[in-house]
């Protein structure tokens, strides 16, 4: 009998693909203190920003759940598809209109594209079935 949770194969550029992310964080790093004159603390702090962000991206990979599959397309929905309804409505009709509103228009602009970006995306995740793609 085939087991319930059998794993699928990873492709064979996964192990490298994570790898060459360690190491890359670790040599930017090392690069910007060196030729770039960073203090080493802001280093350091966005190092270990970098490696926390890493660790979540490989969690989500790892251990995909329904709950953080739709966290994340939420994410992708507010994302690029917010922003990009922002950027669209600022180059129709926004120069006429968001100079009279002040940074109040400005604020509800940016929440109004964000929640329909955050709408869409989750439209599409349940057309996926809340997977992410490989």
């Amino acid at each position: 009998m085939a087991d319930a949770k059998a794993k699928t194969p990873k492709p064979l550029w996964w192990r490298p693909l994570w790898i060459a992310m360690v190491v890359r964080t670790s040599v930017s790093g090392l690069v910007y203190v060196l030729f770039f004159q960073v203090t080493l603390e802001r280093v350091i702090a966005l190092s270990f920003f970098a490696f926390a962000c890493l660790g979540f991206a490989y969690y989500i990979r790892v251990r995909p759940s329904i709950e953080i599959n739709r966290a994340v397309n939420i994410m992708f929905g507010i994302s690029p598809i917010g922003f990009g309804l922002s950027s669209v409505w600022i180059f129709t009709i926004g120069f006429y209109i968001t100079p009279l509103l002040g940074i109040w228009g400005f604020c509800a602009r940016l929440t109004v594209s964000c929640t329909i970006g955050a709408f869409i995306g989750d439209w599409i995740d349940k057309r996926r079935n809340y997977q992410l793609p490989l």
